[in-house]
């Protein structure tokens, strides 16, 4: 999406950029409370082996140590793991992969929760990796996939936010993403056998000048040059980025659409 080569050339954000991990941190602090309030829900804990497939700037990653040890194993994986250094020293392990080409690293186990937050989207050939993280599951194991969707918000946001967003939404998708994959995913997992299948639908409402809307100013930042090639202008990139940082506005973005099930035991 910036123009640069990218570590994994079938994902269409790229971790390299110069500012990706601060937009990865903000993702973190803006998504990591819903996720973490869910996978507790699940039961994840102590004991458990985990997945963190796509693991990004590793924010859940880390949580994951922080509740699965003792005892459990944490398996962080990522075709660009630069931003997860730091987790062998909090108990997990990490692995550089290509969710499409490379095999997950098992081991001698199955995992007892895979997890990915907005990172299937992105991948054209995202069906494939679907199909790898449900066999990764131990029997009993839960699979809890987090995925953007657009659900017909996308036409309703007013102003050059709203423009900008829609242009991303087509740049992502000329390079491969999906914005719409997400809906048809309880049907998926349960084709693929597994059962005790739920989803929710969530439309995240944010203040400007707020992490979030830092995040979303950023992402504009990162994809700059396949926003113009959308036909957006300078002076509309730039108004949207000014509209997120005014602490008077609110904004929504599209549906966080989570899907969970559990492998057969």
């Amino acid at each position: 999406m910036t123009g640069s080569s990218s570590p994994n050339p079938h994902y269409t954000l790229p971790n390299e950029w110069d500012f990706a991990d601060e937009r990865l941190a903000l993702l973190g602090a803006a998504y990591d409370p819903d996720s973490i309030a869910l996978a507790q829900q699940l039961g994840v804990g102590a004991g458990w082996r985990c997945l963190e497939a796509g693991a990004g700037g590793g924010s859940f990653a880390r949580w994951l140590c922080s509740v699965a040890m003792p005892g459990g194993r944490v398996v962080a994986v990522d075709a660009d793991p630069r931003h997860l250094a730091d987790l062998p020293g909090r108990g997990g392990e990490v692995a550089q992969i290509d969710l499409v080409t490379d095999e997950i690293p098992s081991g001698d186990f199955d995992f007892d929760f895979v997890h990915t937050r907005f990172v299937l989207l992105h991948i054209a050939q995202r069906d494939v990796v679907l199909e790898r993280l449900v066999r990764a599951l131990a029997p009993g194991g839960v699979l809890l996939l987090e995925e953007g969707d657009g659900l017909g918000v996308l036409r309703e946001m007013p102003g050059a936010f709203g423009e900008v967003w829609r242009a991303f939404a087509r740049a992502t998708e000329a390079a491969g993403a999906n914005q719409a994959w997400a809906r048809n995913l309880p049907a998926q997992l349960e084709a693929l056998g597994l059962v005790d299948v739920h989803a929710e639908a969530q439309i995240p409402v944010f203040r400007g000048a707020s992490a979030m809307a830092r995040m979303w100013e950023l992402t504009w930042a990162q994809v700059h040059e396949s926003l113009m090639e959308q036909g957006v202008s300078r002076e509309v990139i730039a108004t949207a980025r000014a509209e997120l940082r005014n602490g008077q506005r609110w904004f929504y973005a599209p549906p966080t659409v989570r899907v969970w099930a559990r492998a057969q035991s």
